[in-house]
């Protein structure tokens, strides 16, 4: 037996001896075997819960299938998964490539062309993270995808890729709203990320943003986000696990220490995110915090002094607005 391998059995080898149904299972087990099909009805009480135990705690999979099934039709379905599962290995590997390979963009168009043939001048990815409602739902996309002619779906461990291509922008926004509306029907609570439409030449850029644009959304918690390069935050998304943001959030916070008692700091601080929550309302700040007008201002010019910004508005509401942005990106406690 190899690793990896997959059994299929009717169960009538233990109909005498049933205890030896424990050394086949263990056997595949220690073998690293990847599942084991059960085919049968007549001999089902030969798994025992004993039996279901040992395979639940080795995460070992056992499936019971009823024996109306021919084992062509098995067989094939299983054949089915299989080669769905290494093509999404496959091209995860040349997506992979495109993003971060070193290459020129005529060997992106070529490995691009070599997972669709037929992809349509203009492209846009949508990337998704979520599961699907069930299995049949997944392949029935795999399937869908697979026998689509200018589009492309690879599912990888962390999220699920869609390029959509058409001969136009107009029609591919089109296409890619469609394409939305069909993902929230299909995957649960899903989160998606949206490229910008791009030329299928700067498929890299394309891959990029959808991913990034996934990642902005799940942070802020947003079910669909659009790759939109004005967003701050957006940006901060991509440098939030760093030692320079790391180093900036530490500095605001330890230059308002300097200035407050620690016992005021947290209110303090959770002034300035209400301030910049507001847009820098004094007034709309005061009536979410129930505090007098002058209480806020007095906060705000405490900080903006901690932060040696007295003459300096501008500079004040970046450094501000970034802090308050970074704290909920890298999830710290106020």
């Amino acid at each position: 037996m190899t690793s990896g391998d997959l059994f299929i059995t009717c169960l009538e080898q233990f109909q005498v001896d049933k205890d030896g149904i424990y050394d086949y299972i263990n056997a595949l087990i220690m073998t690293d075997s990847s599942g084991l099909l059960v085919v049968t009805d007549e001999h089902i009480g030969i798994i025992t819960k004993d039996i279901e135990k040992i395979c639940n705690e080795n995460d070992f999979p056992l499936i019971l299938i009823k024996d109306d099934l021919p084992y062509a039709v098995i067989m094939d379905t299983v054949n089915q998964y299989i080669a769905i599962e290494n093509l999404n290995v496959i091209n995860t590997l040349k997506l992979d490539k495109i993003m971060y390979g070193s290459i020129s963009n005529n060997e992106k168009m070529e490995i691009l062309h070599s997972i669709k043939p037929n992809i349509a001048q203009y492209v846009r990815t949508i990337y998704v993270d979520g599961e699907f409602n069930s299995e049949i739902a997944e392949l029935k996309a795999h399937t869908s995808y697979l026998n689509n002619v200018s589009d492309i779906f690879v599912r990888n461990n962390n999220y699920k890729v869609f390029i959509l291509s058409a001969d136009n922008s107009k029609k591919l926004k089109h296409h890619s709203d469609a394409a939305a509306a069909q993902i929230k029907e299909f995957v649960n609570n899903p989160r998606v990320g949206f490229s910008r439409i791009y030329t299928r030449r700067d498929i890299g850029k394309a891959l990029e943003e959808g991913k990034c644009s996934l990642e902005t959304a799940k942070t802020m918690n947003m079910d669909f986000q659009e790759y939109d390069p004005l967003s701050v935050m957006q940006l901060l998304v991509s440098v939030r696990d760093t030692q320079e943001a790391q180093d900036f959030y530490e500095a605001y916070v330890n230059a308002v220490k300097e200035k407050v008692s620690g016992e005021n700091l947290r209110e303090v601080l959770l002034t300035m995110e209400t301030y910049v929550a507001n847009s820098g309302d004094y007034k709309v700040t005061a009536k979410v915090m129930s505090q007098h007008e002058n209480t806020i201002r007095y906060r705000v010019n405490k900080v903006k002094c901690a932060l040696n910004m007295e003459n300096d508005n501008i500079k004040f509401n970046e450094t501000i607005a970034i802090a308050v942005k970074l704290r909920i990106l890298m999830n710290k406690t106020l």
